[in-house]
């Protein structure tokens, strides 16, 4: 037991011997998930609370699934937890079911529902219509939605409408019926017809309740109504439930994911307890301060490693330029280590990657292309840099991450129109920084290419995470100090990095030069431009409110706290010299 317990922090050693029932445990990223999960359940099996035999592990993909049963294996439990997906744990359920009914001809299971359905199709339709249906039948079926109900549903909720829905409702109906016709089945069929034989038959549900006795659930933000409905079939009235998730992670609603099964877990188990994980072991201070602005009504996550550069944003003259000023940003870090693997290049859109990858060829840099639909764990060994998308790098991790095209009508996606999809968004931009470990490079351009070439402006993620927005002073400090703004104001235009108008009063000349070579000396060294250390009104603000402790620091409107963190001692220096 003693080897369970080391290395943990309270709260992860809480959670993996937590005796509750129905435990829900909310892991920030990097706050080493996988590692309490699987340690609660070696230490819930030699305390002799469940039974290693009657447990089961349930994830979304293949990759994940490998990686449980492989830290379990290490831990000591062999193969005695079942590990699996939820489709592959039904599908060997049903196929136990149909030997013991005696069925001779099993449906087939369609290995690839593109395929199948586009094959419906007619030629007419474009890859982008072809595209839209399909995802609209996905999202149906993982929302049990069925195709008599589409239409009504799809208009209820404000469903895009690449597609009519009238004309997406009769390609569903036409589906259903062609696999009825031919005998087979999708994966989401799996996971409906392993319901159905549990709610036909008592005697067989308590059967298949007594061989799983105990349930873990991986990754609990991104299960949907069909999924979470067959997770309930799977529980028996004695069975325990641990789930682990993080909200802020939430990322798959528009595929049917429903995150309020884990936000609201108390509500559908009641009993239940909470605990959860907020030190991060992934990422410098630097990487974790920049993305909890993207979130900030969450508490943020505790660094645990050392301090490390500031992150870098640049912007470049279009996607072109973009792609080879990455690579040489690549190229410059790898400087003949010859560690490609530890480097990223995350995007939005995979029309994005094509520029990267002519970029990284011209330049001799080994890469891989992921897609996001990729289960099955890649080479470890393999030395290339990655390029992925958002969706695809989640659960995964880099020391250097460079992401691309940081733009409006990218991130956010000029598709999310409504609340819900527009904080989805957020929360995408949020999972591609936390991928960083020690380095976070981010990137937009001022043209790029759709059909024809448009202008591009920075995404407002960038101006969030650039600054922070606080109260502003007091009236009466205000007007104290309008005078002098007017003065700073009056020179503004003239300002440049390394020169400041001799006619302001030499106090104030001296501060405001100090502070400006400041700023260029840490715009230097992290390879960013001196605005985005802090702005010339930032600059302003700091010589008329003469901030004298950290307090007052952080009450200076746009001074981002990874700037006050670091430099706020030197600022504070500087402005209090006479």
């Amino acid at each position: 037991m003693e080897d369970l317990e080391k290395n943990l922090t309270a709260d992860q050693f809480s959670a993996v011997r937590s005796d509750a029932q129905r435990l829900r445990i909310l892991a920030g990223a990097g706050t080493g998930k996988t590692r309490v999960l699987t340690r609660r359940i070696a230490y819930q099996a030699k305390a002799l609370r469940i039974d290693a035999q009657h447990s089961l592990c349930l994830t979304f993909s293949k990759r994940a699934a490998l990686e449980l049963q492989t830290r379990l294996n290490e831990l000591g439990l062999g193969n005695l937890v079942t590990v699996g997906t939820f489709h592959s744990i039904a599908y060997a359920q049903l196929q136990a079911r149909w030997s013991d009914l005696h069925i001779t001809v099993e449906p087939k299971l369609l290995p690839n529902r593109e395929k199948f359905f586009f094959s419906l199709l007619p030629n007419s339709f474009t890859a982008i219509e072809r595209s839209f249906i399909l995802n609209e039948i996905n999202w149906c079926t993982a929302q049990r939605i069925a195709p008599t109900d589409y239409l009504a549903t799809a208009e209820k909720t404000n469903r895009r409408d690449t597609v009519q829905h009238s004309i997406v409702s009769e390609y569903y109906r036409k589906f259903v019926n062609a696999k009825r016709q031919k005998n087979c089945i999708d994966f989401d069929d799996i996971l409906e017809l392993a319901i159905q034989f549990l709610s036909e038959d008592t005697k067989y549900a308590a059967a298949r309740h007594w061989k799983f006795q105990d349930l873990f659930v991986d990754e609990f933000q991104d299960v949907n109504p069909l999924q979470f409905a067959l997770l309930r079939s799977w529980l028996g009235t004695k069975s325990s439930l641990t789930v682990v998730g993080d909200p802020n992670q939430a990322i798959y609603s528009w595929n049917g994911a429903d995150s309020s099964y884990l936000n609201d877990f108390g509500v559908y188990f009641p009993g239940s307890e909470t605990i959860h994980l907020s030190q991060n072991f992934r990422s410098t201070p630097e990487i974790l301060s920049t993305a909890s602005l993207l979130l900030p009504s969450q508490v943020p996550l505790i660094a645990n490693k050392p301090s490390g550069p500031l992150p870098t944003v640049r912007s470049e003259s279009d996607e072109f330029t973009e792609a080879k000023s990455i690579a040489g940003k690549v190229m410059d870090i790898e400087s003949g280590s010859g560690e490609w693997k530890n480097q990223a290049v995350l995007v939005r859109t995979h029309g994005q990657i094509t520029s990267i990858v002519n970029a990284f060829t011209e330049k001799g840099i080994p890469f891989r292309v992921h897609t996001d639909s990729q289960t099955t764990s890649t080479d470890e060994n393999e030395n290339a840099v990655r390029i992925l998308t958002f969706h695809a790098a989640k659960g995964l991790e880099w020391r250097v991450v460079h992401v691309s095209g940081i733009e409006e009508g990218l991130t956010p996606i000029a598709h999310a129109i409504n609340e819900a999809q527009q904080d989805e968004e957020r929360r995408l931009m949020y999972v591609a920084l936390t991928r960083a470990e020690r380095q976070l490079h981010l990137s937009w351009a001022r043209k790029r290419r759709f059909g024809i070439q448009r202008e591009r402006k920075p995404s407002i993620f960038l101006k969030e995470i650039s600054s922070v927005v606080t109260a502003p002073p007091p009236i009466s400090r205000m007007r104290a100090k309008k005078d002098l703004a007017k003065k700073i104001r009056e020179f503004r235009s003239k300002w440049r990095e390394e020169t400041i108008p001799n006619s302001v009063e030499p106090p104030l000349t001296n501060k405001l030069e100090a502070l400006t070579k400041l700023r260029a000396s840490i715009a230097k060294v992290n390879d960013i431009s001196p605005n985005s250390v802090f702005s010339d009104e930032v600059l302003e603000r700091l010589a008329i409110e003469m901030p004298d402790s950290r307090k007052q620091l952080k009450s200076i409107s746009g001074l981002s706290p990874l700037i006050t963190d670091r430099f706020g001692d030197q600022i504070l220096a500087l402005i209090s010299e006479e």
